[in-house]
């Protein structure tokens, strides 16, 4: 059951999320254990990126290299000059951090460097050097998806889903995935946080986001189960995800989610009102990108 999660370290590196419980983002100690205990769990999948703060320095110097896991990283955005050769010395800047020799996963962070030649030839050749076994991109919108599942490169796509954020599966993407065998990594499943809020403490920036989050809601408790569990098993009981990307700041975060899971055989009945509620799927991409939110 835990192969199909992978730990987000964002939260380790950057205070994160519109309903960060800490309020802060945890210290040195708080993130070694927090990895410690994730290991011991059965968690064997890494996601981070060179942008996520000190995230990457976290990993290396907790040991993740001594550890039979698999770590993804990404590229800083916004490489001008040298392209391929620079995107060859962020790959190796994260490495030297991360303090491994070869990365599972190496993925263009913003999708505007998706379309350029240059970066995808710097991938390539990493790839083919055997610093990286797998590239691909992190995309927020269906078009950049659906391009790149169409790519001749991507071998992983990581992409927003959640109950709100149904976006693609109202297009062939999954279907063009398992046809060009690429591998699909899940995140945003609480979608930072606003799936969890209290309806009546949202701020005015996500006020339009409060009828869908009432429905919600009004849907779950039908079924018997808490927003955090809803949230998380509408990504995990999709099985064209291949890993659902899921980020916390303590502990015992972290020891819910892996016990939410273990009630997804109870959640088909609410998984399928929640896939087929015509309500969540026309809700405006002002609420489903965090980036727009304010």
């Amino acid at each position: 059951m835990l192969n199909r999660l992978c730990l987000g370290t964002v939260q380790l590196g950057l205070k994160y999320g519109v309903n960060n419980i800490i309020k802060r983002k945890p210290s040195r100690d708080e993130s070694n254990e927090l990895l410690k205990k994730s290991l011991e769990v059965g968690i064997s999948t890494f996601d981070t990126a060179s942008v996520y703060g000190n995230a990457e320095e976290i990993l290396g110097d907790f040991g993740i290299g001594n550890y039979n896991v698999n770590v993804i990283s990404k590229l800083k955005p916004g490489i001008k000059e040298c392209i391929i050769e620079n995107t060859k010395n962020e790959i190796m800047a994260s490495l030297k951090r991360l303090r491994l020799s070869s990365l599972d996963g190496y993925l263009i962070h913003d999708v505007e460097d998706f379309y350029n030649k240059d970066i995808v030839k710097g991938l390539q050749i990493c790839k083919e050097e055997r610093f990286v076994k797998n590239i691909g991109v992190s995309i927020y919108e269906p078009e950049d998806a659906l391009n790149a599942v169409k790519s001749s490169f991507v071998d992983y796509i990581q992409i927003p889903y959640n109950v709100f954020d149904q976006r693609l599966n109202q297009t062939d993407f999954f279907e063009l995935a398992e046809k060009n065998k690429i591998k699909i990594f899940a995140r945003s499943s609480f979608l930072q946080g606003l799936l969890l809020m209290d309806v009546n403490k949202m701020p005015p920036y996500l006020i339009d986001a409060k009828p869908y989050l009432i429905e919600f809601e009004k849907i779950i408790k039908e079924y018997g189960f808490s927003k955090a569990e809803a949230s998380f098993l509408f990504s995990y009981c999709n099985n064209d995800l291949h890993k659902i990307v899921f980020g916390v700041e303590t502990k015992t975060q972290l020891l819910t989610n892996v016990e939410i899971i273990t009630r997804a055989t109870e959640f088909s009945d609410c998984y399928n009102n929640l896939y087929l509620n015509l309500n969540f799927k026309k809700i405006d991409r002002k609420i489903l990108t965090p980036s727009l939110w304010r």
